[in-house]
């Protein structure tokens, strides 16, 4: 079989032959700055020869195909050789950075290149906010830097200042600054009010849960202002399942009389269930008035002349007219049911809430119960921080709100003290009111507030404390009495 032999091109044929005839001399060392410029002489002559390609007419593998010879197999004449000339330096002498002949763009940092990259910059940033996914993104970053900002404004920052009021206000040094707190100094007592009484034990409902239909069961059933809206505590009462032969006592939070249609017929309900109270505003101004117009009937029988005419002064006569009517039409067995109502009813101890009262108004908090003002018990709503000294206004802070701080610092001295000494504080106390009517009850961990407007067309509500501390809420809806009343007035 014949070798293969590659065929070489004429050209390159006749420059290797020319090469490898020509000697190389040797040089000595002072002859090497001539020899390389020859070989520099030598690779530029042989670099215009690998230039010059030859048409493809002329080509020794076009001859050979004409022909019909096998590449593969056709036999050349003469040894077998590279085409290219041997080097006689290192390739990496040869290699030429033409990139450099060219004007570099950014060879010199100047202020171009610095103007090039700020415009550059602002293309990008150009982009990012017409990019339509930015903008979506910036609107919802936005509605929830809102959203932050005014839950802030609105809503924490508001509380933890007036988490801040408040503790300052019950703060000793506070006290001591001021020369002491609303009471502090003795108060003068009256004899025909019925200051503290304390419910039966046996009413209480028991730590462990029981079934509905055990006989020791017990529950307390608490209403809020009825105003004498008959129609509306029957209802609630009837919602509750109230069943007084199986261990339900109801209590009423004051103000079971005045504004409404059916004042004395309440007052009988409530004597029938042998009901427990709390003396309101509207019980005290009603009995106070009663009292009144017997001392002048009583005036009046021995010849003295008396001015019956209600108080010109007075912000309103027609709330003092309709307490006159009333006053007359309250029998004597309801009017001494209603005077032996206390102001401060001390239920006992009940799982989960301490020590519970009941009252009409409030408490002032930091002071004994035998030492609270029963005006302001019966009838505030707010309380000064500064002096703690209460007011019947809505506005100004709720005294809820320093009672129930009041009793989370007791809470936690009692918890940090040493052993031992935690029975300096005293115990959690819980207090349900009545007075301040809100759309719904007012439930706070110290304080549960019951009055839900009921004679102003809002709800009559009332809370269940069962055995083992279990409470609930129960309601009903109530017409509105004062709308129908200016109605008649107006005819």
């Amino acid at each position: 079989m014949a070798s293969f032999r590659p065929h070489r091109h004429p050209q390159n044929h006749a420059l290797s032959a020319r090469l490898k005839a020509k000697p190389v001399p040797i040089h000595s060392g002072s002859d090497l700055i001539n020899n390389n410029e020859l070989d520099q002489a030598t690779m530029a002559d042989e670099e215009k020869s690998f230039a010059v390609t030859p048409p493809r007419s002329q080509s020794p593998w076009r001859e050979a195909l004409k022909s019909g010879g096998n590449l593969g197999s056709r036999n050349l004449d003469g040894p077998v050789s590279s085409s290219y000339p041997r080097p006689t330096r290192p390739l990496v002498d040869y290699v030429k950075n033409g990139w450099m002949a060219s004007e570099p763009k950014y060879s010199k940092p100047g202020s171009t290149m610095k103007a090039n990259s700020w415009r550059a910059r602002l293309q990008v940033v150009y982009a990012l906010v017409t990019a339509p996914r930015f903008r979506r993104y910036l609107i919802v970053y936005f509605f929830l830097l809102w959203i932050c900002l005014g839950s802030w404004i609105g809503f924490l920052s508001p509380r933890l200042r007036e988490s801040s009021e408040l503790s300052r206000s019950l703060d000793l040094k506070s006290r001591e600054r001021i020369g002491g707190w609303f009471g502090s100094n003795a108060l003068p007592k009256f004899k025909d009010l019925v200051y503290i009484r304390s419910l039966d034990p046996a009413l209480l409902p028991g730590d462990k849960e029981l079934a509905p239909d055990d006989p020791n069961r017990r529950r307390l059933i608490f209403v809020g202002d009825v105003h004498g809206c008959l129609e509306e505590l029957e209802s609630l009462l009837q919602k509750v399942s109230f069943d007084p032969q199986n261990g339900d006592h109801l209590v009423f939070t004051g103000d079971l009389i005045s504004k409404g249609p059916k004042s004395t017929n309440v007052v009988d309900v409530a004597r029938n269930y042998h009901a427990s109270c709390v003396r309101g505003n509207n019980e005290d101004r009603v009995l106070l008035t009663r009292r009144e117009l017997k001392a002048a009937a009583a005036a009046r029988s021995k010849g003295r002349s008396v001015d019956s005419e209600p108080d010109q002064a007075d912000d309103d006569v027609e709330a003092d007219y309709k307490e006159r009517i009333l006053a007359d039409e309250l029998s004597g067995e309801q009017a001494a049911w209603l005077d032996a109502c206390p102001v401060i009813l001390k239920v006992g101890s009940i799982k989960g809430m301490g020590e519970v009262v009941v009252v009409h108004g409030g408490l002032v908090p930091g002071v004994e119960l035998e030492n609270q003002d029963p005006a302001a018990v019966m009838s505030m709503r707010s309380v000064d921080l500064l002096s703690h000294v209460p007011s019947a206004s809505s506005k100004g802070v709720s005294w809820t709100k320093l009672f129930n701080k009041h009793q989370s610092m007791l809470s936690i001295a009692r918890q940090t003290a040493p052993p031992g000494e935690s029975a300096r504080y005293s115990s959690a106390t819980t207090v349900i009111y009545g007075h301040d009517g809100h759309p719904s009850p007012s439930i706070k961990k110290y304080t549960k507030g019951l009055d839900t407007n009921c004679v102003k067309g809002g709800k009559l509500s009332a809370m269940i404390i069962e055995d083992g501390g279990k409470s609930r809420i129960e309601d009903v809806k109530c017409k509105n009495y004062r709308l129908k009343a200016k109605k008649k007035l107006k005819f």
